[in-house]
């Protein structure tokens, strides 16, 4: 194959995003982002695509900042240790800083290098700049010099002429590059296919609205976002200070992406907002920009939403503002946190109520106007959950019908110079806890067991003739009046003398009989281990 690529993760699920793009006798990949869990349980960090198969690299090239696109590099630098990483301006700097509180040292090349060609054997790579919902987001343009067959990678994007902190998606670059090529592939998002809207709006077609609740009689406004989406808060802090109001970032990764931002050349200053040390949180009239939109568990949305965060108590005089829409599997979250507001009085605006939120993916205008521009011979659609990718393919079947429209998923490498798909063994990703490490999917099994149905620890003490001591610890288990913990540690007791031996079997007899008496007893299954201690 002089020309192929395969996903390893982000087809057929949104997230975890990385392609491997292979040439006659080299490789390399387009991002390496992480995946987070629908649920905050069993003490899951995220997840991330498994690549314990792939070999090295020529290196790796960054087409964004989001997590769900750098998020998982440093378990690939471990993997690779000395690889070249090139990332555009923001993410480089959010790469950097990443980096810093990695738990491990890791030993890594950052470049950065968007308006010059990167050659890898005979293919070279160029950045397009696109828009998206944070700085410095790109495209790539991959021509296989020795066939002339071009790929547009472009994964997240819309068109936002209106753009303000950034250049709009630059369609001239797109045209020049594509000049002359024999076969043309695309590779598109396709996150809103199953929108009704049909044009993403400009970040600056929110202003309006954004601006009359700031500007409203409500002592505080708080609003939501994504604390990457600098465009957005920008925007507010401009209205905010237009209205008298003091702004305030609250929570450390809306700090964390604005000074990266500042560190980026994107904004010019650090000292626009209050410290919330710095403001009367009850007599300020005050512009709160929250981060943790998604409602999860230690955030600052949710620490307001519940009454626990110790600078501001929700009430009848503060407006909400969620400029933010639901990460699939989230919607419960937010809808706690809703909840709990509406309690206290607040006023809720969300984005099914008003213009506070614009989507950073494309809707099928957008999509139109770069099948337009480009005229591909090829479409493979990609970003997005199985059913999405299906949907985008038919559709492209009624707007592009000289294409040919191919649905490909993880671990289906595709040759863009044949047309074939070659399936590889599909691997689950990797499940990532505590200090950047692996868990076991064994792990979590049990743990589900434990949360399930709780937990019991038997413990044996024994010499070679005869039991010394016993215990019965139990986890998670509720007993009733009619059927006390001393009863079911009588029964236990019971069991360890008639089925215990000093051996292997003779253990798990005393395990499986037990766990026995919870069935029968309380119709639960607990996970029960027994643990011997031999005294000679």
């Amino acid at each position: 194959m002089s020309f192929s690529i395969c996903p390893i993760g982000g087809l057929g699920q949104i997230g975890s995003n990385m392609m491997e793009v292979k040439s006659t006798a080299s490789s390399f990949i387009i991002d390496c982002g992480i995946l987070f869990p629908y649920e905050d349980t069993f003490n899951i960090n995220y997840l991330i695509p498994n690549f314990e198969d792939l070999e090295r690299p020529e290196c790796i090239i960054i087409t964004h900042g989001h997590e769900d696109h750098i998020g998982a590099l440093g378990h690939l630098i471990e993997k690779f240790p000395g690889i070249t990483i090139y990332a555009p301006p923001f993410a480089r700097e959010l790469i950097r800083r990443k980096f810093e509180f990695y738990p491990r040292k890791l030993s890594f090349k950052l470049k950065t290098q968007v308006d010059e060609a990167i050659e890898i054997d005979h293919l070279k790579i160029d950045y397009i700049r696109v828009n998206h919902s944070i700085p410095d987001t790109f495209g790539i343009f991959i021509t296989n010099l020795q066939t002339q067959t071009g790929l547009f990678y472009i994964s997240d994007f819309k068109v936002d002429p209106k753009a303000r902190l950034e250049k709009p998606f630059d369609f001239k670059k797109l045209e020049k590059l594509s000049k002359g090529l024999k076969k043309r592939v695309l590779m598109p998002d396709s996150t809103n296919i199953t929108s009704s809207v049909a044009k993403t709006p400009s970040e600056e077609d929110l202003v309006p609205q954004i601006q009359k609740h700031i500007a409203s009689e409500h002592q505080r406004v708080f609003i939501t976002t994504f604390s990457s989406n600098i465009h957005r808060i920008q925007n507010i802090l401009e209205r905010s200070k237009g209205s008298g109001r003091k702004c305030v970032l609250y929570g450390r990764s809306m700090k964390n992406y604005w000074e990266t931002a500042y560190d980026a050349g994107i904004v010019d200053s650090l000292d626009d907002f209050y410290d919330v040390s710095e403001v009367d949180s009850e007599k300020d009239k005050l512009t709160v920009i929250v981060s943790g939109c998604q409602g999860d568990f230690r955030s600052t949305f949710r620490r307001i939403s519940m009454g626990q965060d110790s600078w501001f108590k929700p009430n009848k005089n503060d407006l909400f503002l969620l400029s933010s829409k639901s990460i699939p599997g989230n919607e419960k979250k937010i809808g706690l946190c809703l909840n709990e507001l509406s309690r206290e009085g607040v006023q809720i605006i969300t984005a099914s109520d008003d213009l506070i939120h614009a989507s950073g993916h494309a809707c099928k205008e957008d999509l139109s106007m770069v099948l337009d521009s480009y005229k591909p011979d090829i479409v493979i659609p990609i970003h997005g959950e199985s059913f999405f990718l299906e949907r985008h393919q038919r559709w492209l079947g009624s707007v592009a019908p000289k294409a040919k429209a191919f649905k490909i998923l993880n671990y289906q490498e595709f040759d863009l110079e044949s047309n074939h798909i070659q399936y590889r063994e599909e691997k689950a990703p990797i499940l990532i806890q505590g200090q950047a490490m692996i868990l076991d999917r064994d792990a979590i099994r049990e743990r589900r067991k434990i949360a399930e149905a709780g937990y019991v620890l038997i413990t044996i003490v024994h010499n070679k003739s005869k039991i010394l001591a016993k215990q019965v610890l139990t986890e998670g288990i509720t007993f009733q009046e009619g059927l006390p913990y001393e009863k079911f540690e009588k029964n236990i007791f019971q069991i360890i003398q008639k089925d215990f031996k000093p051996s292997k079997a003779g253990t798990e007899q005393v395990r499986v009989n037990s766990r026995r008496l919870f069935v029968d007893l309380l119709g639960i299954k607990p996970v029960v281990k027994v643990a011997t201690i031999l005294l000679k």
